[in-house]
């Protein structure tokens, strides 16, 4: 199925920021209770050079991740008054320098859902998973949500679906979904994320709260900018020791070739 191809909204390289930079940003974590040495840095790292960051809320738990997620939002409204969260997973790691560009790409009016882009690994079927960038666009029908594969280097593009690997959303957009939920079932609490089935398929709670904040008219945007490595585990097998052998000696075969050709 077809996807649109993505319009550049903004190069943000070289431009003003739209984060008024008096607000506050609280960092939302969500873990199975054990940090890695490299993401526990990186949050340092933003921590000691940042002034905008405000609190941390960090929740640990096993299970349905949406309960999760739920309870760092509720906690995030109840508790703080910073403007915006920053939701960031565990297996991510965010530079400060990519942390710059997030909140420089965010407003609160014109773009107050921003997401970095964070890579999936997808069974392929192959002896390797497949790397699926998790900022999603609509097909052309309007039928299926599809990952954007091709998109412009380090620049703001509107999307219609994210992970929430690493996502910096505007309190405004959490308190309306709030204000607008089902009183009897989701109340003040579980109102934003769910795993669900929508039209026979099985939907993530991400998935599930971007098709619910565009019900809701908001636009959602991605920085390809911000990369983020994704910390993922798989069994190493003896196809992949033989396809390395493969593209090995191929790589050498080429340098062999380009030495020969270059006398």
């Amino acid at each position: 199925m077809p996807v649109p191809p993505c319009s550049i909204i903004a190069n943000t390289t070289g431009t003003r920021g739209l984060m008024d930079l008096r607000d506050k940003i609280t960092i939302g974590v969500c873990s199975p209770g054990v940090w890695t040495s490299m993401f526990a840095t990186s949050m340092i790292d933003i921590a000691r050079s940042q002034s905008q960051l405000g609190q941390l809320i960090s929740l640990e738990g096993s299970g349905v991740i949406s309960r999760l997620r739920n309870q760092v939002v509720a906690t995030f409204l109840e508790k703080t008054t910073d403007e915006w969260l920053l939701q960031i997973d565990t297996d991510q790691i965010l530079t400060v320098d990519h942390f710059k560009k997030l909140i420089k790409a965010a407003d609160k009016d014109e773009r107050p859902i921003v997401s970095g882009v964070v890579h999936a690994g997808w069974e392929s079927g192959e002896i390797y998973p497949e790397p699926v960038p998790c900022v999603f666009k609509m097909g052309k029908d309007g039928e299926g949500l599809y990952a954007l594969h091709d998109y412009p280097e380090d620049a703001v593009v509107e999307i219609d679906a994210a992970g929430t690997g690493c996502i910096l959303v505007h309190r405004r957009i959490w308190e309306e979904m709030r204000d607008k939920a089902d009183v009897t079932h989701e109340a003040d609490k579980w109102c934003w994320y769910r795993d669900m089935p929508i039209n026979g398929h099985w939907v993530g709670e991400d998935i599930f709260w971007s098709i619910r904040v565009k019900a809701l008219g908001h636009k959602m945007y991605a920085h390809t900018g911000v990369q983020l490595p994704h910390q993922r585990r798989y069994w190493l097998k003896q196809e992949h020791h033989k396809d390395y052998a493969r593209f090995n000696k191929a790589r050498h075969q080429s340098i062999e070739q380009t030495l020969e050709v270059s006398k």
